[in-house]
């Protein structure tokens, strides 16, 4: 584990510096604000990719995507450090892997049946093998666990040539049920839940730039809550219900960004590139790849804003 803990150092001495600056009688000039310096920590260090990581509910693994070998597979990681995990071995493409509310299963994006879908797989059990939840000849990706355990998300090109909606399944496997509904040809995607489970926000480009909106989770009416600046995707609800991260590239850079979760001022988190923001089951961190390359590492960003 490799912690940057030297910016924190910088961003403190510039502090002091500008501290004695000023005279004494309060005559010295007024010096410009101090800009925010991200208290970050690197996670992972291997010369691989790496991507989509989560924390567990109770707060002890890192679940995350990895390329070894050739293979995308699933992978878990102590938060502490140590080795990883394989949970999946197939020769299929396995990735955007989520959490169950209860941290004894995981559910997955695969096209091991030869068109992509939703499978679970059972952690808690040595030698479990996972299960299709999603049956259709169409590709359904990308699941997203409703913390009241009730159903899974997905993005899902069902009966359209171009584009994706989001749907939501019942845990136990079932009926489509459609959430969004755009034109031909506009992708929605990427949605996570809010801590209720009563909305849902997701990656849509239906206005033409990717946006993230948020819908209730029967479907509705839908609300941007982001301008259309660039690409903005991947949005993840803060535990506490108020905030919303994602990914952006509004800086020109991809970076993680902070929204209220009603809409509002946009918060820039990191300044050194990030992907795929998740909030730690605490809410003191976000959880995020720096892509360099073909490598990608987990990071940690504290929230300290």
């Amino acid at each position: 584990m490799v912690s940057r803990l030297a910016f924190i150092f910088i961003g403190l001495s510039v502090l002091f510096l500008l501290a004695g600056c000023g005279g004494g009688d309060g005559g010295g000039t007024t010096q410009p604000p101090v800009a925010r310096v991200p208290v970050v920590e690197q996670l992972t260090e291997n010369a691989l990719f790496e991507g989509n990581p989560t924390v567990s509910p109770d707060g002890q693994w890192v679940l995350f995507e990895a390329e070894a070998d050739g293979n995308r597979d699933i992978w878990r990681m102590a938060v502490g450090g140590g080795d990883p995990t394989r949970l999946t071995t197939d020769e299929a493409f396995d990735t955007v892997p989520v959490w169950s509310p209860d941290g004894t299963s995981i559910a997955f994006e695969s096209d091991r049946s030869g068109n992509k879908d939703i499978w679970v797989l059972d952690v808690s059990q040595p030698g479990a093998v996972p299960v299709r939840l999603t049956v259709s000849d169409t590709d359904e990706g990308s699941p997203a666990w409703a913390p009241d355990n009730s159903a899974i998300a997905f993005e899902s090109n069902l009966g359209r040539t171009l584009g994706s909606e989001i749907y939501t399944i019942p845990v136990g496997g079932g009926d489509f049920t459609p959430i969004t509904h755009t034109e031909e040809g506009a992708y929605n995607r990427s949605a996570c839940w809010s801590p209720d489970s009563a909305q849902l926000c997701y990656e849509s480009n239906a206005s033409g730039s990717s946006a993230l909106y948020v819908v209730a989770a029967g479907g509705g009416t839908a609300r941007k809550i982001t301008p259309d600046d660039g690409y903005e995707g991947h949005p993840s609800w803060s535990p506490d219900g108020e905030s919303i991260a994602f990914e952006s590239t509004r800086s020109g850079e991809s970076e993680i960004w902070v929204v209220p979760a009603t809409g509002g001022e946009l918060f820039q988190v990191t300044t050194e590139t990030g992907w795929w923001p998740e909030w730690s089951p605490d809410g003191n961190e976000i959880i995020y790849c720096v892509l360099e390359g073909e490598v990608s590492n987990i990071w940690s960003v504290v929230v300290d804003w």
